[in-house]
């Protein structure tokens, strides 16, 4: 049958002659893979530009539940993103959330809420004219929400030496192999955990500890999601806000 919603675009590549595989996150069916055939030819070279990382479009599909990839029917804009197109600096943090999010979601269940905050998410980035350097750290801490492993630090423990990234918990001892972070860390990531688009210019961070920062956060999703990957843009961004 057909089936149509709004999605969010993570990643597009080829699929034999003249065909695309299309990820997408959408508001109805959650993260689904679509197959688009006769992707160049002139009826459909118009729908490529809608396929940009993190565009916001509506899919009619040929929806089948028990099929591996869904057939697209028709593609269309469903939010203009000029400014997010035309900026690099916005479209490189574009490029790195898109594969970040191919990693990160992986389920066809739907999720109403986090549909919203990523399209939320989207727009702020698209309208926002303030310093963005910081929005994709903000992004990662709140997707953790969504995801059901933000760090629960709670009280603070003052006799516990350690926090347990893995576990969200406070130990006495350093383990090997533990994830572990001290007191001064502890405080840092309190902190860290305030942060949101609107607040996010008053994370003052230098070049070096602003990468190192998305380092530990995109290692910490790695804690939690099995074979999360390695991340090809996570070098281009470093070298964006450079």
């Amino acid at each position: 049958m057909l089936q149509e919603t709004k999605a969010i675009i993570l990643m597009r590549k080829p699929f034999k002659d003249e065909c695309l595989i299309v990820a997408a996150y959408t508001e109805l069916l959650g993260r689904v893979d679509y197959v688009l055939y006769g992707a160049h030819n002139r009826q459909n070279g118009r729908k490529l530009a809608f396929l940009q990382p993190m565009s916001i479009v509506t899919i009619i599909a040929d929806y089948r539940p028990n099929r591996e990839m869904q057939v697209i029917r028709d593609i269309q804009c469903a939010v203009p993103l000029p400014s997010l197109l035309a900026d690099p600096s916005k479209n490189t943090v574009a490029l790195f959330l898109a594969e970040f999010l191919t990693h990160a979601l992986r389920t066809n269940e739907p999720d109403a809420i986090l549909f919203q905050f990523l399209h939320d998410s989207v727009m702020w980035l698209n309208l926002t004219s303030s310093h963005i350097a910081n929005f994709h750290i903000s992004f990662l801490v709140r997707l953790s929400v969504f995801l059901g492993f933000m760090p629960n630090l709670g009280p603070l423990q003052p006799n516990m030496r350690y926090f347990d990234l893995l576990h969200s918990d406070y130990v006495h001892y350093a383990s090997p192999n533990a994830e572990l972070i001290d007191q001064d860390e502890q405080l840092f990531l309190r902190k860290l955990l305030r942060i949101n688009y609107r607040n996010m210019f008053l994370f003052v961070m230098s070049r070096d500890e602003r990468s190192n920062l998305l380092n530990r956060i995109v290692h910490y999703y790695q804690l939690h999601i099995q074979g999360f990957g390695q991340l090809k843009t996570l070098d281009i961004l470093h070298e964006v806000f450079d």
